[in-house]
């Protein structure tokens, strides 16, 4: 059969399998992501091989990871972060005794390519831990900062070292490398502000629907181009990318929002599945080696963990389990060596073996320690306030029948991306977006109203609901406002996330 038909096959089965097993271990408190993996082993050569993995789909998971290392860069590291020296030195810490642990089995127990394998396992992924911290209430206080200024910087490390490393062990090419990281990272630095601006210009000059979208995605796909033209990894270098244009997507949110919805809808769930498809068939010698590199992964980035917590002040056991969070960079980073012919199929099947484990377990452990630290911070009086006595904000609605350039003022007015439109009874229709309101010849702003256009999909909550149910919604849906409505489903009150986070820092 045609392999592009067979591969679209293929991918509704991927995606369908991932967001089934997510649900699945979601429901049973285990990591989600991992069900994802877990599918794609069963869907694969691992075990039941009724999905073949050809060009199309391997086309398709590096374009992924291109786009998820991307957001990485943007996102994850795009916080502002304290670099002060007991940070650096924990961080240290952190790579040097896992190296020297996980490097020192590879080369005993004969592994081809070591170095190219030791620096996924040993890094700290920094997405997963920013889920779990989330998910324990700790983001915001002192343990959650200083937990993610250290991954923060092993993952920055651990990535730099793996591009150095990845294409030779030998010293000359070491040092060649180095130096062809160093230029284009440069190259990257000095081109970035100017990509910025020529974006920005774009948008001014060229009127037609998605054109941000469109030349942003043209720009990390050139970008790929031009790094492995370079002989560096086109992934490595979206990262970069991600990195320095960080303050274009903050500044547009509305984009960044379509950059999710492409990644983290179509990409992610393809990307966590590939790295199942990706295992050679499963044996005993795979499985042993796979447990014990999780079991010295485990310990070393513990023991290093808790070690370094001296250093920057935190408990120790808190410290030891959050740094040692795994499923990122990590698994980008082996499929990436997998694809470019650094490491072997079996190499590969025993590293993401280890790394899922560790991603499954390590959540677990991380809260049931913070349990009591996570509950202590929900039962704040702010995060138990009820969402229809909230002070200081007042409902943002139109009607149906309001000119969407009355609408238009409100929305300026309160600085909104989004605005619920409600019927005659002051029950929710549905929601209009300022990227709806730009695609709409402005001489039609007085003409249509509000009922006019396709109407949003709202998130709708009940008034009795606390603050937290409303902070837990945003993070699932994404959602740019909530209508609060009372016992008859009549609006009481419209919940943006920057007003409700605004709240919550005044108290």
């Amino acid at each position: 059969m045609n392999p592009v038909i067979v591969s679209l096959l293929y991918i509704g089965i991927m995606l369908v399998a991932a967001k089934l097993m997510e649900a699945g271990f979601s429901r049973l408190g285990l990591t989600p992501f991992v069900g994802a993996i877990v599918a794609g082993i069963i869907l694969g050569r691992g075990v039941l091989g009724i999905i073949q993995l050809n060009s199309i789909i391997s086309f398709v998971t590096s374009l992924g990871i291109v786009f998820l290392l991307f957001l990485a860069g943007a996102e994850e590291f795009g916080g502002e972060i304290q670099f002060d020296y007991k940070v650096f030195i924990s961080s240290i810490v952190l790579l040097v005794i896992p190296f020297i642990v996980i490097a020192g089995y590879l080369f005993m127990v004969h592994v081809t390519s070591p170095l190219v394998i030791v620096f996924p396992l040993i890094m700290t992924s920094v997405g997963p831990l920013t889920r779990l911290l989330m998910d324990t209430g700790l983001v915001k206080t002192d343990v959650g900062r200083k937990l993610f200024y250290q991954g923060t910087l092993v993952e920055i490390i651990s990535v730099i070292l793996f591009a150095i490393v990845s294409k030779s062990s030998e010293p000359a090419q070491i040092v060649r490398q180095t130096l062809e990281i160093v230029i284009l990272f440069l190259i990257i630095i000095f081109i970035g502000p100017r990509i910025a601006k020529a974006l920005e210009g774009i948008e001014g000059f060229i009127k037609v629907r998605e054109v941000e979208l469109a030349f942003l995605l043209s720009v990390i796909m050139v970008t790929g181009y031009v790094a492995e033209i370079f002989g560096f990894n086109s992934a490595i270098a979206a990262l970069f990318l991600g990195f320095l244009l960080r303050n274009y997507l903050e500044d547009r949110p509305d984009l960044r929002e379509k950059m999710h919805g492409l990644t983290y809808g179509f990409f992610e769930p393809l990307f966590f599945v590939s790295i199942g498809l990706y295992f050679a068939p499963l044996n005993v010698y795979i499985a042993s080696i796979g447990l014990t590199l999780a079991l010295l992964v485990f310990v070393s980035k513990f023991v290093s963990g808790y070690i370094s917590s001296y250093l920057v002040k935190q408990e120790g056991v808190i410290n030891g389990l959050g740094v040692t969070t795994k499923g990122g960079v990590d698994s980008s980073l082996l499929i990436s060596a997998l694809v470019s012919g650094y490491l072997g199929q079996t190499q590969y099947s025993y590293s993401a073996l280890a790394i899922t484990l560790i991603a499954l377990v390590v959540p677990l452990l991380f809260k049931a320690k913070v349990k009591g630290v996570g509950r202590e911070i929900e039962n704040r009086p702010g995060f138990n306030q009820k969402l229809g006595h909230l002070p200081g904000i007042t409902p943002l609605y139109v009607n149906a029948e309001t000119t969407l350039r009355e609408t238009i003022d409100r929305m300026t007015e309160r600085g909104a991306r989004a605005i619920i439109v409600v019927d005659d009874e002051m029950r929710p229709m549905g929601h209009i977006t300022v990227q709806q309101l730009l695609e709409i010849d402005p001489s039609m702003y007085s003409v249509l109203r509000a009922g006019d256009l396709e109407l949003n999909e709202t998130v709708i909550m009940d008034e009795s609901q606390k603050v937290i149910d409303a902070l837990r919604k945003f993070r699932s849906t994404e959602s740019a406002v909530i209508a609060v409505v009372n016992r008859e489903g009549k609006l009481v009150q419209t919940i943006y996330e920057r007003e409700l986070l605004r709240i919550l820092n005044s108290i």
